[in-house]
């Protein structure tokens, strides 16, 4: 299991000595975040302060741009990493697409499955020399010149896309090299939607698991005090009742028993109750989502119930450990061979 941190809220000033300080403590990659800045300045920020570390977006918002704008940053990047960067793409949601971006929206995973498509003709295009004629249902890019083409390399771009529900998920891991899942998850949502979903896809492709990396940044409810742990904790529910009040994710809570909650908290957010969601996100539900223990004892906890699930993952929080020799030792333990089933098996 690869051991990830992730840039969301950083500013691009400040992702550069964030990555830098992320590749000394022995995490395996960075992911830039499309919150309060450019995930691909971000990106940028990030691969010029390390050498080793793989950055990649998490997401890039794919439908604030057309696919070609998109090709243009991703190649750049991949150009001046020698090829650390990795292209990670969510749709969001309609009324952030329409309203925040002012772009325009239709059914997602159709219109995702055309963007890929058309990212693919584009690379295709730069690295084989060939002429561009993207004719989709969507998306039509059928004009390269030389002056716009950029400069040649070899490096390879790889592919990810944020998903929740099955079609997406499904169409991840038919034409992409992996997927980016949402920390707001179960380990029996993983095996009753997200597994099966990836099984399809790649079914679809004629491809094996190990063609598909999945990524999950982790709810990791963790401190050495009572304390940090509480605070954690606070915030642990008050983002899980954020996630839950979407109807999008009313089939995670399905899976734990709690469907019926959805509604509650999505009338609750309108009113702009915040506080009170949180104080619904009862013992149960959260353990059911987030991780708790010690930092020390964060790669047993994570590998036992997500080893064999997902490939790689990151602390939605970051970590509470200040001593640089700490982190690295309990870092290294995550890249272990798990030597326990996972929950349930």
């Amino acid at each position: 299991m690869k051991i990830d941190m992730g840039l969301i809220g950083a500013s691009s000033v400040e992702c550069g000595p964030i990555a830098a300080d992320a590749e000394r403590r022995g995490f395996d990659a960075v992911w830039a975040s499309e919150s309060v800045t450019d995930a691909f300045l971000q990106s940028q920020a990030a691969l010029l302060s390390t050498s080793r570390l793989t950055v990649g977006t998490a997401i890039a918002v794919a439908f604030a741009r057309n696919p070609m704008s998109t090709a243009y940053a991703a190649w750049d990047l991949a150009g001046m990493s020698q090829g650390r960067f990795v292209l990670g793409l969510g749709s969001q949601i309609q009324a952030h697409i329409e309203r925040r971006f002012s772009m325009p929206w239709s059914a997602p995973a159709a219109r995702m499955r055309d963007y890929l498509l058309a990212l693919d003709a584009i690379f295709t295009s730069w690295r084989e020399g060939t002429r561009l004629d993207y004719q989709g249902a969507v998306y039509q890019h059928t004009l390269m010149t030389p002056t716009f083409t950029p400069k040649h390399h070899d490096h390879r771009i790889p592919v990810m896309i944020a998903a929740v529900g099955e079609r997406m998920t499904a169409l991840g891991a038919e034409l992409c090299d992996g997927l980016l899942l949402h920390g707001m998850t179960t380990s029996a949502y993983l095996d009753d939607v997200t597994l099966p979903a990836v099984e399809r896809g790649l079914a679809a492709s004629g491809r094996s698991r190990d063609a598909v990396e999945l990524y999950v940044p982790l709810f990791l409810v963790m401190g050495d005090t009572e304390e940090q742990v509480a605070e954690v904790t606070r915030k642990t529910r008050e983002q899980i009742a954020f996630y839950a009040s979407t109807p999008a994710y009313s089939r995670v809570l399905d899976t734990v028993g709690y469907g019926d909650l959805q509604p509650e908290l999505q009338a609750l957010s309108r009113q702009g109750r915040w506080a009170d969601m949180a104080h619904l996100i009862d013992d149960d539900l959260l353990d059911a989502i987030a991780v708790t223990g010690s930092p020390d004892d964060m790669p047993e906890l994570c590998k036992a119930r997500f080893g064999g699930r997902v490939d790689r993952i990151s602390s939605y929080y970051g970590w509470p450990v200040d001593d640089p020799d700490r982190l690295a030792g309990i870092l290294s333990r995550f890249h272990d061979d798990p030597t326990t089933d996972t929950e349930g098996a």
